[in-house]
This record gives C-alpha cells, sequence and structure tokens, in this order.
C-alpha cells in the first residue's frame, strides 16, 4: 500500500483540508508510471480539476450508465455517493474497522461515519460471538 496525499472538504468549514490516503500498490505502479511520461514531479497534482468539473464526469458517466443498464435511478448518483459506497462497502461486506476507516477515509470523528454503518443483526451478533 502506498500513502498520498488529497485535498478534499473540510466538513467543519474553512479551508480544505489535506488528508492521508491509501491505495493498492498496482493502482500506484499506474499513477507513477502516470507521473514519470508526463515529468510530473511530488508536489504536482495528478488531476487538475475543479469540484464542478469532477461532479460533472460523475454525473457523465453515472448518465451513461443509466441509458446502457435502462436504469434511471443512476442519474441521481454523486460525487459524495461513490465516498458512501466506498465507505460501506468496506465497513460492511469488508468488516474493516470503523478506526481503521475513519483514518483511510479522512472522518476525523464518530458521528461522521456512523451513518455508513450498518445495523447488527441477530445472525451477524451471533457471527461474532461465537467462540
Amino acid at each position: 500500500m502506498w500513502l498520498f496525499e488529497v485535498q478534499g472538504k473540510n466538513t467543519k468549514g474553512g479551508d480544505p483540508k489535506t488528508r492521508d490516503a491509501w491505495m493498492p500498490e498496482d493502482v500506484a505502479d499506474d499513477i507513477h508510471k502516470y507521473s514519470r511520461e508526463r515529468g510530473l514531479d511530488a508536489s504536482t497534482p495528478w488531476v487538475d480539476a475543479s469540484k464542478s468539473s469532477v461532479r460533472r464526469w460523475v454525473k457523465e458517466a453515472a448518465d451513461k450508465v443509466a441509458e446502457r443498464k435502462d436504469a434511471p435511478r443512476w442519474r441521481e448518483v454523486s460525487s459524495h455517493d461513490l465516498r458512501r459506497s466506498w465507505a460501506t462497502y468496506h465497513l460492511v461486506e469488508r468488516q474493516v474497522d470503523v478506526r481503521t476507516m475513519m483514518s483511510v477515509g479522512g472522518w476525523s470523528d464518530y458521528s461522521a461515519i456512523e451513518p455508513y454503518l450498518a445495523e447488527p443483526t441477530e445472525t451477524r451478533i451471533g457471527e461474532a460471538m461465537r467462540v
């Protein structure tokens, strides 16, 4: 795994917050190759785009999926939905512990990540408590 910095929204207001984020080694290899090919140094952003551009890209991609799959609900997907989906997948499906996800995802307190946690079912409680 590789550590890199991401500029993102400061949920407490004010200037954007720089967060540490992690990426798998194969993704890091692709990023390093991309950087070498374009002569980017460590301080140069990989993607130099405004928030509105990123939101537009997500919207365009979601619209294409909606058309291809004939699933109009995809038209409602936002960049925030991608972050929420990523967190929910790791917390619920992969059962990554909350503190790790807070660190990796840049959440500063439990109340910010708590909505992404699944309600425990009797089956999950039984499995967790099995000795």
